[in-house]
Protein backbone atom coordinates (compact mmCIF):
# COMPACT_ATOMS: atom_id res chain seq x y z
CA UNK A 1 0.00 0.00 0.00
CA UNK A 2 1.31 3.34 -0.53
CA UNK A 3 -0.01 6.20 1.51
CA UNK A 4 0.34 9.95 -0.02
CA UNK A 5 0.44 12.84 3.05
CA UNK A 6 -1.70 15.60 2.91
CA UNK A 7 0.76 17.85 2.12
CA UNK A 8 0.88 16.77 -1.45
CA UNK A 9 -2.83 17.71 -3.54
CA UNK A 10 -5.57 14.91 -3.04
CA UNK A 11 -6.12 15.55 -6.65
CA UNK A 12 -2.76 13.72 -7.39
CA UNK A 13 -3.64 11.06 -4.92
CA UNK A 14 -7.49 10.78 -6.74
CA UNK A 15 -5.12 11.02 -10.24
CA UNK A 16 -3.15 7.74 -8.81
CA UNK A 17 -6.48 5.96 -7.37
CA UNK A 18 -7.98 5.81 -10.94
CA UNK A 19 -4.85 3.73 -12.20
CA UNK A 20 -3.86 1.65 -8.93
CA UNK A 21 -5.70 0.11 -6.46
CA UNK A 22 -2.85 0.49 -3.56
CA UNK A 23 -3.11 4.17 -3.17
CA UNK A 24 -4.15 6.03 -0.24
CA UNK A 25 -4.21 9.52 0.38
CA UNK A 26 -4.33 10.67 4.72
CA UNK A 27 -7.49 11.71 5.12
CA UNK A 28 -8.47 8.32 3.64
CA UNK A 29 -7.24 6.45 6.67
CA UNK A 30 -7.80 9.37 9.04
CA UNK A 31 -11.11 10.26 8.33
CA UNK A 32 -12.01 13.30 9.20
CA UNK A 33 -9.31 13.99 11.04
CA UNK A 34 -7.26 17.12 9.32
CA UNK A 35 -5.54 17.52 12.74
CA UNK A 36 -3.45 14.16 12.66
CA UNK A 37 0.01 14.79 13.35
CA UNK A 38 2.96 13.57 11.77
CA UNK A 39 4.07 11.25 14.24
CA UNK A 40 0.76 9.19 14.45
CA UNK A 41 0.72 9.09 10.46
CA UNK A 42 3.81 7.83 10.52
CA UNK A 43 3.45 5.42 13.14
CA UNK A 44 0.51 4.22 11.23
CA UNK A 45 2.45 3.96 8.17
CA UNK A 46 5.47 1.91 9.73
CA UNK A 47 3.63 -0.85 11.67
CA UNK A 48 1.26 -1.41 8.70
CA UNK A 49 4.36 -1.58 6.60
CA UNK A 50 3.29 1.15 3.82
CA UNK A 51 5.28 3.07 1.30
CA UNK A 52 4.79 6.83 2.43
CA UNK A 53 5.05 10.02 0.13
CA UNK A 54 5.18 13.57 1.26
CA UNK A 55 6.02 16.90 0.53
CA UNK A 56 7.05 17.97 3.79
CA UNK A 57 10.31 18.17 3.77
CA UNK A 58 10.68 19.61 7.43
CA UNK A 59 9.61 15.90 8.74
CA UNK A 60 13.48 15.36 7.10
CA UNK A 61 14.79 17.66 10.29
CA UNK A 62 12.34 17.02 13.14
CA UNK A 63 14.27 15.20 15.22
CA UNK A 64 10.82 13.93 16.76
CA UNK A 65 9.34 12.55 13.45
CA UNK A 66 12.86 11.13 12.36
CA UNK A 67 12.82 9.57 15.57
CA UNK A 68 8.95 7.57 14.41
CA UNK A 69 10.61 7.21 11.22
CA UNK A 70 13.45 5.00 12.80
CA UNK A 71 11.26 3.35 15.38
CA UNK A 72 8.47 2.40 13.23
CA UNK A 73 10.50 1.71 10.28
CA UNK A 74 9.27 3.98 7.73
CA UNK A 75 10.22 3.68 4.03
CA UNK A 76 9.43 7.14 3.17
CA UNK A 77 10.20 9.59 -0.11
CA UNK A 78 9.93 13.04 0.11
CA UNK A 79 9.47 15.53 -2.96
CA UNK A 80 12.61 18.03 -2.20
CA UNK A 81 12.82 20.67 -4.86
CA UNK A 82 12.79 24.28 -2.91
CA UNK A 83 9.49 25.43 -5.01
CA UNK A 84 6.31 23.25 -4.63
CA UNK A 85 5.83 21.54 -7.69
CA UNK A 86 2.44 21.97 -10.03
CA UNK A 87 0.42 19.12 -10.00
CA UNK A 88 0.94 18.31 -13.28
CA UNK A 89 5.23 17.61 -12.12
CA UNK A 90 3.96 16.06 -9.17
CA UNK A 91 2.48 13.33 -11.36
CA UNK A 92 4.98 13.34 -14.19
CA UNK A 93 7.88 12.63 -11.19
CA UNK A 94 5.33 9.98 -10.03
CA UNK A 95 5.00 8.28 -12.78
CA UNK A 96 8.61 8.25 -13.53
CA UNK A 97 9.42 7.15 -10.49
CA UNK A 98 6.87 4.61 -8.91
CA UNK A 99 8.10 1.44 -9.87
CA UNK A 100 11.80 2.43 -8.24
CA UNK A 101 10.31 3.52 -5.36
CA UNK A 102 8.64 0.55 -4.83
CA UNK A 103 11.80 -1.68 -5.72
CA UNK A 104 13.94 0.24 -2.93
CA UNK A 105 11.17 -0.02 -0.25
CA UNK A 106 11.25 -3.67 -1.29
CA UNK A 107 15.42 -3.87 -1.66
CA UNK A 108 16.56 -1.19 0.91
CA UNK A 109 15.98 -2.42 4.74
CA UNK A 110 13.74 0.42 6.66
CA UNK A 111 14.01 3.05 8.17
CA UNK A 112 15.12 5.08 5.28
CA UNK A 113 14.25 8.60 3.53
CA UNK A 114 14.59 9.33 -0.02
CA UNK A 115 14.32 12.63 -1.68
CA UNK A 116 12.86 13.19 -5.20
CA UNK A 117 14.44 15.55 -6.68
CA UNK A 118 12.95 17.72 -9.72
CA UNK A 119 15.00 15.80 -12.29
CA UNK A 120 13.48 13.01 -11.02
CA UNK A 121 16.37 11.10 -9.42
CA UNK A 122 15.79 9.75 -5.95
CA UNK A 123 18.62 10.61 -3.34
CA UNK A 124 19.15 8.71 0.13
CA UNK A 125 19.05 11.42 2.02
CA UNK A 126 21.12 10.03 6.25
Amino acid sequence: MILIDRSVPRSIASALKMVRRDVLWLEDVFIFRNDTKEREWLQCVGQAGWLAISRDKKIISRPAERQTITDAKVGMFVFTQKADPTKWEYLKLLAMNLDAMEDKFVEVPRPFIYGIQKDGKLRKIA
